[in-house]
């Protein structure tokens, strides 16, 4: 496979695939685009940070494993089972795993996300915006880097994203921010340093920013990528639209 700038052809392989990353790719914001013929593809596999989107013939399913090659967070979004088998049986230690596809509410209940993103209970974190500090933070860890790591600098993700963090003593601990973003939307990245987990961090940062996405009136998409996530999701009343195969690394 080749890289290609030609997004307009490449689009109508991943026809019927929901997934807010997609709707960023095609307008241009996000992603690195790969396909067999950049006039008239018939496979393709879009690069999203850890993400490779796949569709088209599965018959490229070697070429895709190549281009994710190296990268042990990689994670496949097969377009199709014939994707899921092909990628499994590269022998190559590729395994299934289940995602939770959320539907948002019809209008989110501020007052609610508003207690939800109350600090009062912590008295040793604050709840800040990333700014440039956080940003660079960010990028030099493997738990925070997706936070902003799909904006080319930090212009880039002032300029077009924005995220709700809280901080120890200066230090980034948890987040949630804009993995992708569209004209009318945003794909909710969250994450906790492992040694600040279940303290409740999460669902407050989660908070805020799902407040922020509603004040700036911009639809904030949730894949959740375990339950754990999606029981996080429903306290803001995202509800389970469906569970669906995605394909990762076995560690």
């Amino acid at each position: 496979m080749v890289k290609t700038e030609n997004r307009k052809a490449l689009m109508p392989l991943f026809e019927g695939f929901e997934d807010s990353v997609l709707i960023s790719c095609a307008e241009g914001r996000t992603g690195i685009c790969w396909c067999d013929d950049p006039e008239r593809p018939t496979a393709g596999v879009i690069e999203a940070g850890d993400f490779y989107f796949t569709a088209g013939d599965p018959a490229f399913a070697r070429e895709a494993f190549e281009i994710a090659k190296g990268n042990s967070e990689a994670v496949f979004m097969p377009a199709s089972d014939g994707w899921i088998k092909a990628l499994t049986g590269l022998g190559e230690g590729i395994i299934t795993t289940t995602r939770y596809r959320t539907a948002m509410p019809e209008k989110f209940d501020r007052d609610k996300l508003a207690k939800f993103a109350d600090m009062s209970r912590f008295t040793d974190y604050k709840l800040e915006m990333i700014n440039e500090e956080y940003y660079e933070q960010a990028l030099k860890e493997e738990w925070s880097w997706a936070f902003v790591g799909n904006f080319s600098d930090y212009k880039d993700f002032a300029e077009n994203a924005f995220g709700c963090c809280i901080t120890h003593e200066g230090r980034l601990i948890c987040a949630a921010s804009c993995y992708s973003v569209y004209s009318r939307g945003v794909e909710v990245e969250i994450a906790t340093h492992p040694d600040y987990r279940r303290k409740g961090l999460a669902t407050t940062a989660g908070a805020a920013f799902i407040g922020e996405c509603a004040k700036r009136g911009l639809k904030a998409h949730w894949d959740a990528a375990n339950t754990m996530s999606l029981k996080i999701a429903s306290k803001f009343g995202y509800t389970l639209k469906e569970e669906y195969t995605a394909l990762q690394l076995e560690k």
